[in-house]
């Protein structure tokens, strides 16, 4: 690729660039969707105009469009650091290295593009399946499915009710192929736009119908009251007394005026049960019976390995059942390579050297007759990776702590995590964090109740049960490799059919 060439792309540099920016605001808060009926058709006709340039162009074209997106949408991790003076050095890797990473899959899925697929008629669908396919993989492969295309839908809960069949990343490729359609009406022919166009409505249409029929549905209430506790405290104030801010957690809590078999759900961090087993004195005479609390503590096991868990208490402090998380965030929760980068003395950005361990299995917890799937902080981004014991479960737990991010962006797209994995697994969530929102969604989505942003409050909510598990939760992302087998079938399909015309 001959420099000159490259000089004369670098208008094309920020045009992809600042496209990508101009993108990242379809996601939570903003959710200005419309804004991917504009950008992809727009990418695809630049990349349709260029379809000369060399591949290694269009592998920059896909890794600068990419890193417009993420570092818009992603610098507040970079918050993350403010709490310890030991890390903050890190904040250029969250703020610029974090988004290149993920930038280069897309640079990749770009290469790929101009590399195999044709500039034809299925253009759009090559594109759409393409993209679907690299948002698949980097989420796997990084373990971080955060701000996948399709939460550009969060708030448009009749058009995501179809993630009960597909799934996330299904509709994910729904998503991209709808906002890419308008590339169709390039074409000069008035008939044609006008026959696309009918095809694009009866598309959007069908699916908003499903959606809206759908939250009809009359759902069961199980009588179990769950409460829901945000203390919205300083995360550093936390950690320097963890005992006063469980008393701050008890006032607001009023356990005695709740009902006897309430079960509390408290936010992830809220104790260390390392320098203290079990909180009697503190819990003395503040309980009724039957009532239980859930929380995040870190405990340690005996070959001293210390987890990130989430744990339930009986009305004396003691420890019943736990569940240690499985899914750890590098750096924040545990240091890749530990024994061979044990030199460098790295620190991990929760507080404390010593990484977490990871938990071995995800079991279903039995919690006053109700069985209850845990998840603690971003485990509940794991789309189709949730419930892998395949047990049978009611509710889904999820505590975490959003003070992490600064009353940022991040604070709204952690949440609405919560929203697609309650449709896509037709299970009530109830979702408990210090700072941020917590909130109860039914298995339709539906936020029954929830806090404010960095509200102090206690709420209670009953929850709600479908008749029917989802052909998601049963069969997870081989809803997605389906449907892109699907699709790959009927293109082999029409390209034999015009053959033959």
């Amino acid at each position: 690729m001959k420099l000159e060439y490259i000089l004369k792309s670098k208008l094309n540099f920020f045009i992809f660039l600042f496209s990508g920016f101009l993108l990242s605001f379809i996601l939570p808060p903003y959710n200005y969707f419309f804004l991917g009926f504009v950008i992809f058709p727009f990418i695809l006709y630049l990349l349709k105009k260029n379809q000369q340039a060399d591949p290694r162009l269009f592998f920059i074209y896909g890794t600068l469009f990419a890193y417009g997106y993420f570092i818009s949408s992603l610098y507040w991790i970079s918050y993350s650091l403010n709490f310890d003076q030991e890390v903050a050095i890190l904040k250029p890797l969250a703020i610029f290295f974090l988004p290149l990473g993920l930038s280069l899959f897309y640079g990749f899925g770009f290469y790929v593009l101009k590399r195999f697929c044709n500039f034809n008629h299925f253009f759009v669908l090559n594109f759409s399946i393409l993209m679907s396919l690299i948002e698949y993989f980097r989420s796997y492969i990084t373990g971080f499915s955060w701000n996948l295309f399709v939460y550009a839908l969060s708030e448009q809960l009749e058009s995501i009710q179809i993630l009960n069949y597909i799934g996330t990343f299904g509709l994910n490729f729904l998503v991209i192929f709808l906002f890419s359609y308008p590339y169709f009406f390039l074409n000069k022919n008035k008939v044609i736009i006008v026959q696309r166009l009918f095809i694009l409505l009866i598309i959007i249409s069908s699916n908003y119908l499903y959606g809206f029929n759908r939250l009809q549905i009359n759902l069961k209430t199980i009588n179990q009251q769950i409460l829901l506790v945000q203390p919205n405290e300083n995360l550093l104030q936390i950690n320097s007394n963890l005992n006063k801010y469980i008393e701050s957690i008890l006032e607001i809590s009023e356990p005695l005026n709740k009902s006897e078999n309430a079960i509390f759900l408290w936010p992830e961090g809220s104790y260390s049960f390392i320098e203290n087993k079990n909180l009697k004195k503190v819990f003395q005479d503040k309980f009724k019976n039957n009532q239980k609390i859930i929380l995040g503590a870190t405990t340690k096991d005996k070959n001293g390995n210390i987890f990130n868990s989430l744990v339930t208490l009986n009305s004396e402090g003691k420890i019943i059942n736990n569940y240690n998380k499985m899914h750890l965030v590098p750096f924040g929760e545990f240091i890749p390579f530990e024994h061979t980068l044990k030199f460098l003395n790295l620190k991990k950005v929760t507080f404390g050297y010593q990484s977490f361990s990871r938990g071995k299995s995800r079991e279903v917890l039995k919690i006053n007759g109700n069985l209850v799937l845990p998840l603690v902080c971003y485990e509940v981004i794991d789309t189709g990776l949730l419930n892998i014991s395949k047990k049978k479960f009611d509710i889904i737990f999820n505590i975490s702590e959003d003070a992490w991010f600064n009353r940022s962006i991040g604070t709204y797209q952690h949440y609405s995590h919560s929203i697609f994995r309650s449709i896509e697994e037709g299970k009530h969530i109830f979702r408990s964090t210090n700072q941020g929102i917590s909130a109860s969604i039914n298995p339709l989505g539906i936020t029954l109740i929830s806090s404010s942003s960095n509200e102090k409050t206690v709420f209670s909510s009953n929850y709600q049960v479908l008749n029917n598990n989802t052909p998601f939760s049963i069969l997870g992302n081989l809803m997605f490799l389906f449907l892109i087998f699907l699709f790959f079938l009927i293109q082999v399909s029409l390209k034999r059919y015009l053959k033959l015309l």
